[in-house]
């Protein structure tokens, strides 16, 4: 076997060798040879000439860091080494403390906060809350137009009081529009007559005894709507609600005196009514023309109520709800009720409109109804749908068909025309009695004539039902011997 001999370091290696070594240092501190073109040296600050000379000759003492404050070890030394360096130190590590201490704080903080608000806004949905009801079987989302409509259902008769009616007593169907800050209030009788699923006539408060979903799905039949909200109050709630609001401010058109009503005597003019002066007000039914000036009550009361509760700010607002202590429930939770609070805080008297549903009085099996006239109810939703004020239809008063006779005359020349408007009429429920020719075909127009005051919102009927005709106070200058007398003009254009 031979054996290799192990080669040396050669002279040419160890040249190398020094000239890497001499590279790898800082600077041109190795004597001798020429510098490599990756030195440093020359680019490394010193303190002193004389330091960089002897780190040319390759000794190294201290290298100076590229600091902005540009110190020398000495000076830095001699700064770290203070009292007041130290003080420095400790006062910054004991801000980093309390900082990182306050950041946890305000993490807990805000954390039991949205504990605490959840926790209330839960507290005051249970008190709002609907409990057993069905209504949002009947509630519709509001469309894209911003506005919406809600039933406000109110029972005035005091718990176990005698004489007291199931279901509501007070009904409003109430448009909101958020977007112009308006309201129209729309009363509907609470003895409207309707049809329930059993196929019977029953009043509108009867819906509520199958469940407040029917009274609502009721009354957006009645009134060709949909329906997205619900609020409902009894008579305890109403007095409550009053009172810790300190009292509600409205104008007394007429003098409430109603023993049915309550005890407490209230005089025509402004005045603020306490909890109980409030249901006197809102019972009372015992005047010139009962059901229009009661209805008007309720919506001024309403609209005050509604007016009251948006001065109260938001946080009074919450205040407001918390301490209801259930005087009212809605299918609206707090936070949408705040909303909504808010979006229409500034709202103006001006902007609030109401009308009572066009209809009449009628009695039926002993029981007195309000039957909504069909034509005149549509022309005054439309009204309202447009965000205007329909107290201008409302002006048309309607009563029974039935309960007054009419007399029908042709006076246009049309042969059989009386006979065919009696026949319309007779279809529509009024109480024709008679029928015949004028003394001479000369009338171009025709005329409701009535005989006195007393009957002319049964010729404004008779007008709605026909769509034609003006009326006339003619009863020294006609003769007739029923209520009115109907005479067909040469503008009648009978039916093909």
């Amino acid at each position: 076997m031979v054996n290799k001999r192990k080669k040396g370091i050669t002279a040419s290696r160890s040249k190398s060798t020094s000239r890497r070594l001499r590279t790898a240092t800082i600077g041109t501190h190795a004597a001798g040879g020429r510098p490599s073109r990756r030195m440093n040296g020359d680019s490394v600050s010193f303190s002193s000439a004389r330091k960089q000379r002897r780190a040319t000759r390759g000794y190294v003492e201290t290298i100076i860091p590229e600091t902005a404050s540009r110190e020398s070890g000495s000076q830095y030394a001699k700064r770290v080494s203070r009292r007041e360096f130290a003080q420095e130190i400790q006062r910054r590590a004991r801000i980093r403390r309390i900082a990182i201490a306050l950041v946890c704080c305000f993490v807990v903080v805000g954390v039991a906060a949205g504990v605490g608000v959840a926790t209330f806004f839960g507290s005051i949905d249970a008190k709002l809350a609907l409990k057993g009801s069905d209504v949002t079987s009947a509630l519709a989302a509001p469309d894209e137009s911003g506005a919406f409509y809600a039933v406000v259902a109110a029972d005035l008769d005091a718990a176990g009081s005698p004489g007291a009616l199931e279901g509501p007593d007070a009904v409003a169907l109430v448009r909101i529009d958020a977007s112009t800050k308006s309201a129209t209030l729309v009363s509907v009788p609470a003895n409207t007559q309707i049809t329930l699923k059993d196929g019977k006539t029953h009043q509108l408060r009867d819906a509520a005894s199958v469940g407040d979903g029917a009274l609502v799905d009721a009354v957006a039949k009645l009134t060709g709507v949909r329906v997205s909200h619900y609020v409902k109050i009894d008579a305890a709630g109403i007095v409550g609600l009053v009172d810790a609001l300190g009292g509600i401010e409205v104008n007394v058109g007429e003098e409430v005196d109603d023993p049915t009503a309550g005890d407490v005597y209230l005089r025509p003019g402004t005045q603020t009514l306490d909890g109980q002066a409030a249901l006197t007000f809102l019972r009372a039914n015992n005047f010139t023309d009962g059901l229009k000036a009661q209805t008007a009550n309720q919506r001024m009361f309403l609209a005050a109520l509604s007016l009251r509760l948006l001065d109260e700010g938001t946080f009074g607002f919450l205040e407001l709800l918390d301490a209801a202590d259930e005087t009212f429930q809605t299918d609206m939770s707090a936070a949408d009720a705040l909303s909504l609070a808010d979006t229409l805080r500034g709202m103006q008297k001006e902007a609030v409109f109401g009308a009572l549903l066009p209809g009449y009085e009628l009695e039926r099996d002993e029981a007195t109804y309000y039957a909504v006239g069909s034509e005149d109810r549509d022309a005054m939703m439309e009204i309202v749908s447009a965000g205007e004020d329909p107290a201008a239809h409302e002006a048309v008063a309607q009563v029974d068909p039935a309960s007054f006779t009419i007399t029908v005359r042709n006076g246009s020349g049309v042969t059989g025309g009386a006979s065919q408007i009696a026949n319309v009429l007779a279809e529509k429920g009024f109480n024709v009695v008679e029928t015949g020719n004028t003394d001479s075909f000369a009338y171009h127009e025709t005329l409701i004539v009535y005989k006195d005051e007393t009957f002319l919102p049964a010729a404004q009927t008779i007008i709605t039902a026909l769509s034609a005709g003006r009326a006339v106070n003619g009863g020294d200058f006609y003769t007739f011997d029923t209520d009115v007398l109907v005479v067909l003009g040469e503008d009648w254009r009978p039916a093909a």
